[in-house]
């Protein structure tokens, strides 16, 4: 059933550029929100934000499931942060993975918590790990979320 504006719902997809074997409502597993129609009066759909991958949800110990919609603005304009990346390990804990560019001071190490914690449901706890480098996926794609709960 098609979203109306403002609902989030799974992204399906048809291609009809193969003549052999079109592609008939392939679901690619992205989930995202309907947006206005354009004001150019075109007439197809829009959308206005894309919220994620099924399986790049947050699971809580209820197991209820969140898109984690971290952001590091105000942050990473101070901080020395060339990459990150959040692993939830646990129903109750997250691994943020940075690599920086300057060592951090226990109080900016601290700072990130803080701003991490805000953006999770109670009771979460948060380690910084540092590291060289944050590998790509198997496709070759950056992913700053990743659920290793089932």
């Amino acid at each position: 059933m098609p979203c109306a504006p403002g609902q989030t719902g799974r992204i399906v997809v048809s291609s009809l550029h193969n003549f052999a074997t079109p592609l008939i409502r392939y679901d690619i597993g992205d989930y995202a929100e309907v947006g206005a129609p354009c004001p150019c009066g075109r007439g197809l759909p829009a959308l206005s934000r894309i919220i994620g991958r099924a399986r790049n949800m947050l699971v809580l110990a209820n197991g209820e499931r969140l898109w984690p919609l971290f952001s590091m603005r105000g942050l990473s304009d101070v901080l020395p942060i060339a990459q990150y990346q959040f692993v939830q390990k646990e129903t109750d804990f997250l691994e943020a993975r940075l690599v920086v560019l300057n060592p951090f001071t226990q109080e900016q190490e601290s700072r990130i918590v803080e701003h991490l914690l805000a953006q999770l449901p109670a009771g979460f706890r948060v380690r910084v790990v540092y590291c060289e480098a944050i590998a790509r996926n198997a496709g070759g794609k950056f992913e700053d979320f990743i659920s290793e709960v089932v």
